[in-house]
């Protein structure tokens, strides 16, 4: 089996003084972000409550919290101060013009016009905070260079958890895959079936996405034109595409530090074969903290970010 390296390409910033990490991403600049909760809220923003004999995570914070973006890229690090929030479980993404999107990845409905908000798009410049509406069960969460905001569900965000669907309407993500502009008006989702998606992967003005039962790899244009490709591979969580070239993280049951590499010929994933995904130290990658934007598959460890390029 061949292997694929991955090289460091920083460290894990400093915790700031009386904050804790909480969530890290990649802007489609590929500057690198890093989302902190004060302390006092370390374990309410990841909060969980028992339902019916089921543990299931908690919409929103009983009290907000202060949260602080430190973005790092080639210019050097810069520090965002947040007003409070109540958000859980949040996922981070910037503008292109610097606004800060905080979204939180689930979300209740409780009677006729009263649901949670679990995004927060906030400006540093005039210091002005908007809360939106983009939908329970949240995957992945990612902004284009247009602005425009693609949104990833799993099952409960599809066919309905939390109210929506049963007593509520239609769950905002019932298509699995969703683009918003930054206002929260719904531009686009998509019209395939999709019972949860796995990975997405957005760069530039278009996205890919990799979603359950089937398991195809399918391209949405800047347009919204869709193309499909069918693969074998089942239950691969993230993905990064140069031209027609893709890889993919383990599928079901795979060992740490597996992957996948194939074309996208026709209409399907071609000449795919594994691969062993490679730290600098030769040690295998661990399966969770992936993250593909663009031609990238990212790594966040313990201490530092390492990336591989397809």
């Amino acid at each position: 089996m061949d292997s694929i390296p991955f090289i460091k390409i920083a460290d894990i910033p400093a915790f700031p003084e009386e904050y804790s990490l909480v969530t890290q991403s990649v802007a489609d600049d590929g500057s690198l972000l890093f989302l902190f909760v004060e302390a006092a809220g370390t374990e309410a923003v990841r909060g969980m409550e028992s339902r019916g004999g089921a543990r299931f995570a908690r919409t929103r914070m009983d009290l907000p919290m202060r949260f602080r973006l430190l973005r790092m890229e080639e210019g050097g690090c810069f520090v965002t101060d947040l007003p409070p929030l109540d958000i859980t479980f949040p996922l981070i993404d910037v503008f292109p013009d610097g606004k800060v999107l905080v979204a939180g990845a689930r979300c209740a409905w409780y009677e006729e016009g009263e649901f949670d908000l679990n995004e927060t798009v906030y400006d540093p410049v005039t210091g002005g905070c908007t809360r939106i509406l983009l939908g329970d069960g949240i995957v992945q969460l990612h902004v284009d260079r247009r602005g425009l905001i693609w949104v990833s569900y799993f099952d409960e965000g599809i066919f309905g958890n939390f109210g929506w669907g049963n007593p509520g309407p239609l769950p905002i993500g019932a298509a699995g895959l969703a683009c918003f502009s930054e206002s929260g008006e719904k531009v686009w989702e998509f019209e395939g079936k999709v019972e949860d998606c796995y990975a997405l992967n957005v760069s530039g003005s278009e996205a890919f996405a990799y979603y359950y039962t089937e398991f195809p790899i399918c391209r949405v244009s800047g347009d919204f034109r869709v193309t499909s490709w069918r693969t074998e591979l089942r239950g691969c969580r993230h993905l990064a595409v140069s031209g027609s070239k893709v890889l993919l993280s383990g599928q079901y049951d795979d060992p740490p530090g597996t992957g996948y590499v194939g074309l996208l010929d026709g209409d399907a994933l071609k000449d795919v074969q594994p691969v062993g995904l490679i730290l600098p130290n030769t040690s295998r990658l661990p399966t969770h903290r992936l993250l593909g934007r663009g031609k990238h598959l990212h790594y966040f460890g313990d201490d530092a970010i390492y990336r591989t390029t397809v």
